[in-house]
């Protein structure tokens, strides 16, 4: 074996090892997110043929008696499923929950490839399929085409990101593609006898450890632990705050009820009726609050169909309108939004907030600017205000439980918006502009404009 096979088989040792630490990481330290099911897969594909290779050329003297050995096509196992597992991987990455039908062909393109490895120990016509060319112009192929479409969707989530944090990451992982497949074609060129060294290893370790980096670039947000930790606070917060706002009406109703014992017999009729609807009203406003934490805590049942978004505003707007006081709203919905796979009735209930907000923090002689915009493959939705927006301070933690900026607000409204459209796949994020408050509104669009009612 030469140096160069001497290098190759430790690399391949190391590409294994660096990917079971990965899924080690994945299984104990994040959540069961798809993004993080299929790089765990990822990395499993990785680690069977790196494994299988370094047996191969632990267990053998030369390279060309690979094909004697069963751990050679124990790797080719890993092998045939990296184009699908990468395609499935970048599809998650990037949001793309529509992919579905081309991430089933990919499966079931490698599967064939995937499952004659095996079989060759056994059966020599399938052994003998499997060290022709035909398996490795099919993998080829099969590279080249997910390669390509993994391209296109990284490039497509890069324009469309959110946030350079988001760009970053997608960037980190368009350069593990680039490296994945650039390398990994080396090796399927080895029995060509072309002057090209065997990169595969080399760029599973580079592959695997840059990728991560875009995984994990932002872990604080997605780690399992802190996200444990998080829940637990807001627990804790919840707890303290409920106690904080059950307690004066508690205490009104509980002052009332000692003033009808004591003086219930020297009481007025009127009097007796005026304590009676304090207790009343104080009942409702915990009802209310009740309401309130409900909708921040119960399951929300969501079922998606084909929304229009400008349909939905308008419709919003035009029963706000109804009402007594109503705010001066002015519209700007853009003809080239297409259709929204969203729950209409959670989404009802977001933009409510949103304009009831922005109607108290404004005043009477405030308005509201509504805009809609189609950046694929996100609708964004635009709720700016003319008010005096949110103290700085605030700001940072304003979808939080208990944040607000009214002097008798719960602080519970913005934090409900935020999960109602987290249960729709998207994100809401709010800044001040120089005219007062903005609320931007991201949804995963759908594939075609919306046919006309």
């Amino acid at each position: 074996m030469t140096i160069i096979d001497q290098i190759d088989k430790w690399l391949a040792l190391t590409a294994a090892i660096i990917n079971g630490v990965f899924i080690l990481l994945i299984l104990t330290r994040t959540s069961r997110a798809a993004v993080y099911v299929t790089f765990l897969f990822n990395c499993l594909t990785s680690a069977i043929w790196t494994f299988g290779d370094f047996m191969v050329m632990q267990t053998l003297q030369t390279m060309q008696a690979k094909y004697q050995s069963p751990w050679f096509y124990f790797s080719l196992v890993g092998t045939g499923m990296i184009p699908a597992v990468m395609l499935h991987f970048i599809s998650a990455l990037a949001g793309l929950t529509h992919n579905r039908r081309w991430i089933a062909t990919g499966y079931v393109l490698c599967l064939p490839l995937t499952l004659t490895a095996p079989l060759s120990i056994w059966y020599s016509g399938i052994r003998d399929f499997v060290k022709g060319d035909v398996w490795n112009a099919l993998f080829l192929s099969l590279l080249f085409s997910s390669f390509t479409i993994s391209i296109l969707m990284l490039r497509n989530a890069i324009r469309g990101a959110k946030s350079e944090s988001d760009k970053s990451r997608f960037r980190y992982v368009l350069v593990a593609v680039w490296i994945a497949c650039f390398c990994g074609a080396t090796d399927l060129l080895q029995d060509k006898n072309l002057p090209i060294p065997p990169l595969g290893h080399i760029g599973t370790v580079i592959y695997t450890s840059v990728l991560a980096a875009g995984v994990y670039k932002h872990r604080v947000a997605y780690d399992l632990l802190v996200e444990m930790r998080t829940k637990l606070d807001i627990l804790n917060e919840l707890a303290a705050g409920i106690a904080h706002e059950l307690r004066n009406p508690l205490s009104s109703i509980k002052g009332a009820l000692h003033l009808l014992n004591e003086k219930s017999g020297s009481l007025t009729m009127e009097r007796s009726s005026g304590y009676l609807n304090l207790i009343s009203d104080e009942m409702d406003r915990l009802d209310r609050m009740l309401d309130n934490y409900r909708g921040l805590t119960r399951p929300v049942k969501i079922e998606k169909e084909a929304v229009g978004i400008n349909q939905l505003i308008e419709k919003t707007v035009a029963l706000m309108r109804m009402t007594e006081n109503a705010p001066k709203i002015e519209l700007d919905l853009s003809p080239e939004v297409p259709f929204c796979n969203s729950d209409p009735q959670t989404l009802y209930q977001v933009f409510i907030n949103l304009i009831r907000n922005s109607h108290e923090a404004c005043g009477s002689e405030g308005d509201l600017h509504i805009t809609t915009e189609h950046f694929h493959p996100w609708i964004r939705i635009t709720f700016s205000d003319s008010g005096k927006g949110v103290p700085p301070e605030i700001l940072p933690r304003i979808f939080e439980p208990f944040v607000s900026t009214k002097a008798n607000g719960m602080g519970l409204g913005l934090a409900i918006c935020r999960r109602l459209v987290d249960l729709n796949e998207g994100t809401i994020a709010a800044e001040n502009h120089e005219g007062g408050a903005r609320f931007i509104i991201h949804l995963p669009a759908g594939n075609e404009l919306l046919p006309p009612a």
